[in-house]
């Protein structure tokens, strides 16, 4: 097989086509090919996925020309991104929900299927569209004199693998981590651009074929210039760049000769943009892989060189290529993958990529208690090469890099452990029981007005989804038909009889933990779980009980005369600070013993309005009349809760809290100061600003 050809295997979804519907393309349980091209006002035909004589062959053959193998392409290199994460994080990818809050009675839905447009537009381009829920891919003639395509020639955006993994990885990091489309500090965008180069370059290792042809062409040296670490290559080229879209190790200079990158402590400070600022997070990374990979060879290098380590010149045996492929391809799996469950271990607002760097470390600490191939060393030394340094920490080391512990941020943390007590015993009955946990929370007496009303009629009727849902999950497993869910959900509002049964249901459904399934989980009902006990949560921390625990956390309990622009909860008497339970979920991972090792992850964001004028923010923080707000100022605090002992194991905060003037000040500025740069992906759109479709301007010029 070629090497520009690669077989992708992917999960067979026993999804049958429902003859009451068009068929438009390949679907599943998590995409949705839809293969429509508006500028020609039609839909190509569909391929089938499922067609017996296509599983036979391995599915269609690679042709450029062929709009079926177009989709089929961009279905296999999605559904693997995809399984890159759930098998990271141990649990079910999730979209980011359609939210209709701002209509009056409207909510969040979920969004089972990300759509996939193969050919949406007739634009060098392609994005991730946040409203639409959607990957949409353009094509282009390619332009007079440009490597990788003849002049006029077609070129497809959907058919780049690299940039299939980096959409998806969009969307996938959008469903994670909603609040990393606002730009509230030069890194928030830069690492979702630069995330998703990460997930598509490493991705590379995965395809032996390509990476012995590397390994071969290199001798097994990756340092040089290779297909390994380039991103887009032929669309790079077609845009007039001749080289990569991207490179992690070097670049071509004027002189069209190709240099590696060397690490630039003040690089940093020099880039502008997502997408510059992005390229040195990606090489920071890749010199850890590089490092890693060093060290897991050195003694293939030994015995292949006869002990001197320098290989004699010609091309390498075999079987020297099929080791040395072998370890890179283990150190990229395990780089991507302390990459992916990093995620879990960031503040949920105004991340930075030091504090990203504290995530990867510190997810990797806790699963891998003894570094055996140094690989945090390696992350750390790339990082610090690069500038890429932690705010508030004095000295790098590993140990410093990881995140606290609760019993580390507490001043006197003997004072509150009678309320880390009761919130271990109120969380065990909250992740256990949720039933009763509702119950008890029906006993508040702040909650005596319609809002909290709503609130606690608002637990009934998730549990009441939770129900419905896992019976049409049953159904579906029964017969995958959407004519036989239809006839489960009309038995079940028609007939009396099965009223009583899923009354009697929803006890029973809520008297467990419905976190617990991970991989097995039906996504509708683990989101529906995870929308119920990010309620719950709520309800526990706002209890006058945990107030000290709060205050430990750096969580605003009580809203100053002179900080009046901190959001007033709804629910909550007396004008207390709004909570934003963002996120409870589960991770699971399988430590060298074999032991599989929980946790729940707890996302927490308080919310403040901010002004660009100093004078109007003083005003309003005042409660005096300043118009509308320019900005929101969000603060954030991730919670790691262990799922056997429901300790909170680790802290990870923003700086200050949200109060912190100085915090809110940061933010300004760098609006500000993104505001005032032509050149800027924002300031540079088609698009309104307010429109939400970040990741169409940031790839306005190609990805």
């Amino acid at each position: 097989m070629p090497i520009n050809e690669v077989t992708v295997s992917i999960p067979w979804e026993m999804e049958r086509i429902d003859p009451g519907k068009p068929f438009l393309g390949p679907a599943g349980r998590y995409l949705e090919v839809i293969d429509y091209d508006p500028s020609l006002e039609l839909f190509y035909a569909p391929v089938d996925l499922n067609d017996p004589r296509l599983l036979a062959d391995g599915g269609l053959r690679p042709a450029e020309w062929d709009p079926q193998f177009h989709q089929q392409m961009t279905y296999a290199v999605a559904m693997n991104t995809i399984i890159q994460f759930e098998r990271a994080l141990g649990r079910v990818a999730l979209w980011a929900p359609q939210d209709f809050r701002n209509v009056p009675g409207g909510d969040e839905e979920f969004v089972a299927c990300l759509r996939i447009y193969p050919h949406a537009l007739r634009d060098a381009n392609a994005y991730y569209s946040p409203v639409k829920k959607a990957l949409l891919f353009g094509y282009f003639p390619a332009g007079h004199g440009q490597r990788g395509a003849p002049e006029g020639s077609i070129v497809f955006t959907c058919l780049s693998h690299d940039i299939i993994a980096h959409e998806t990885t969009h969307a996938l990091l959008d469903g994670m981590h909603p609040r990393f489309n606002e730009a509230s500090n030069p890194d928030v965008l830069a690492l979702h651009e630069a995330f998703a180069d990460i997930v598509a370059i490493f991705q590379h290792f995965s395809f032996d074929e390509v990476l012995k042809d590397q390994i071969a062409r290199t001798r097994g040296n990756l340092e040089q210039q290779s297909l390994l670490g380039q991103l887009a290559q032929e669309f790079g080229q077609v845009l007039g760049r001749g080289r990569a879209l991207r490179d992690a190790l070097g670049e071509s200079g004027e002189d069209g000769v190709w240099r590696p990158r060397e690490p630039n402590p003040r690089a940093l400070e020099e880039a502008e943009g997502p997408h510059a600022r992005g390229a040195i997070l990606v090489a920071a990374v890749f010199r850890a892989f590089l490092s890693i990979y060093r060290s897991r060879i050195v003694d293939l290098l030994r015995i292949a060189s006869g002990g001197t380590g320098v290989l004699a010149e010609g091309e390498l045996h075999p079987d020297l290529v099929n080791r040395l492929a072998r370890e890179a391809a283990k150190s990229a799996d395990h780089v991507l993958q302390m990459c992916i469950r990093g995620l879990d271990y960031v503040p949920p607002v105004n991340v930075t990529f030091g504090d990203y760097l504290r995530g990867i470390i510190t997810a990797d600490a806790d699963l891998y208690a003894d570094d055996e191939h140094n690989y945090r060393v390696a992350f750390l030394e790339a990082f610090l090469a690069w500038g890429i340094v932690p705010r508030n920490v004095k000295i790098m080391s590993v140990e410093t890099m990881l995140w606290p512990m609760l019993e580390d941020v507490a001043a006197d943390y003997n004072a509150v452990a009678p309320e880390v007590r009761m919130m271990i015993e109120r969380l065990a009955l909250m992740l256990q029981a949720p039933e009763e946990m509702i119950r008890q929370l029906r006993q508040r007496t702040d909650f005596d007005d319609h809002y909290g009303r709503d609130y606690l009629d608002g637990l009934k009727a998730k549990g009441q989804q939770i129900v419905a849902a896992m019976a049409d999950a049953m159904a579906d497993r029964l017969d995958p038909t959407p004519a036989a869910r239809t006839e489960v959900a009309t038995a079940g509002a028609t007939q009396p009889a099965r009223r009583r049964s899923r009354s009697q249901t929803l006890s029973q459904v809520l008297s467990r933990n419905l976190l617990q399934l991970g991989l097995d989980a039906d996504r509708r009902v683990e989101w529906l779980a995870r929308r119920l006990y990010g309620q719950l949560f709520w309800g526990m921390m706002t209890e006058p009980g945990t107030e000290g625990l709060r205050k430990v956390l750096r969580i605003c309990t009580e809203i100053s005369p002179k900080k009046q622009t901190v959001h007033k909860s709804r629910t909550l008497a007396n004008g207390k600070p709004a909570l934003e339970v963002h996120s409870v979920r589960m991770a699971t991972r399988t430590n060298p013993r074999g032991v599989v090792e929980a946790e729940y992850v707890v996302e927490l964001i308080q919310t403040r309005d901010g002004y660009f004028d100093a004078d109007q923010q003083q005003s309003a923080d005042e409660g005096g009349e300043s118009g509308k707000a320019g900005f929101k100022f969000r603060w954030g605090c991730t919670l790691l809760i262990n799922a056997e002992t429901f300790q909170i194991r680790r802290v990870i905060q923003n700086p200050g809290s949200i109060e912190d003037d100085a915090e809110l000040g940061r933010v300004r500025d760098f609006m500000l100061g993104r505001a005032d740069r032509e050149d800027d992906a924002f300031t540079d759109s088609i698009t309104d600003p307010e429109d939400g479709e970040t990741f169409a301007r940031l790839h306005i010029h190609g990805m």
